[in-house]
């Protein structure tokens, strides 16, 4: 028994849901497959051979309640990414961990509650380290970083300050979406998605009540673009996870086209990355028959 694991609030929202559970079930049978939903009290989650988490989109305002699942079921089945990996990556301070790896990333402040906004001179983008899908996110001009930092600390969040990437309203971010190799460990590319930039301005469109709206497009990325997401793969911060089934890596142009690192990560999704299944012809089916391959060289039982 295979499951797939949203929220109640999510699940009519998740654009790959759909065709990945159709295309699990195309290989294993309708009867081994099911969607469920990580806080419902009902599941037996023993009862699964692994469970695979998709779109558990609330677990921003609810982690504590998440992380207590994630181990809870993390201890009776197989859990993937697995529960190192999923704690690691739902907080982005990950992104300073990359960045002594030698990672170029967006020129990132942290601020954890009590301690002061940067002065900064210039539009910047003021947001949660918990968050999902600009959820908490905001544009601001200088003189609104303080008192947006203020209100995420009244929340008991930290604040991560990061200069607004003006190149973004043109080009937007690359989504490269990697699935597991055909043999062996790793991962390999299944296909790249163009995000549209979402804060263009501070009225954001908002998708029911968990996230920003997203023009989502096909795209041919850039070589250096790619070789910058493969890189973060293989850094040791991704490396000592030892069962990675599927990665996102957003890749945004930096400020300065002629700088020495014209692309910087935005984001490392280890948890649930949209993969926009949609966009590409195969794509679900490759996901599906590569992830079902993962397990059997794992000796994971539903794919045995």
């Amino acid at each position: 028994m295979l499951g797939l694991v949203t929220a109640d609030v999510a699940a009519p929202l998740d654009p790959d849901l759909s065709p990945f559970d159709a295309a699990c079930r195309a290989r294993l049978g309708d009867d081994a497959v099911r969607i469920v939903s990580w806080d419902d009290p009902e599941v037996e989650w023993s009862a699964f051979d692994a469970v695979v988490i998709r779109s558990t989109w609330d677990y921003t305002e609810r982690l504590d309640e998440f992380l207590d699942w994630v181990d809870r079921v993390s201890n009776v089945t197989e859990l993937i990414n697995g529960a190192a990996a999923v704690r690691w990556s739902t907080d982005k301070r990950y992104l300073a961990e990359l960045a002594t790896e030698g990672i170029p990333i967006v020129p990132t402040t942290f601020v954890a509650p009590g301690e002061p906004a940067p002065v900064v001179d210039r539009l910047h983008v003021v947001k949660p380290t918990v968050g999902a899908g600009s959820s908490g996110a905001r544009r601001c001009e200088p003189d609104e970083v303080a008192a947006h930092v203020a209100e995420l600390h009244a929340q008991g969040r930290t604040a991560m300050v990061q200069p607004y990437l003006d190149r973004l309203d043109e080009l937007g971010e690359s989504a490269f979406c990697f699935v597991p190799a055909a043999a062996g460990d790793g991962l390999e590319l299944s296909h790249v998605f163009r995000k549209g930039a979402i804060l263009t301005t501070t009225d954001v469109e908002q998708e029911g009540d968990l996230f920003a709206k997203e023009d989502i497009t096909v795209r041919e990325p850039d070589e250096r673009e790619r070789a910058l997401a493969d890189a973060v793969l293989e850094t040791r911060a991704v490396q000592q996870f030892d069962r990675i089934a599927f990665a996102r890596v957003d890749v945004a142009p930096a400020s300065d086209p002629t700088a020495d690192e014209p692309f910087v990560v935005m984001e490392l999704e280890l948890i649930e990355p949209s993969f926009y299944l949609g966009l590409n012809v195969g794509s679900a089916d490759l996901f599906a028959n590569r992830l079902i391959a993962w397990m059997r060289r794992h000796r994971i039982g539903v794919a045995s």
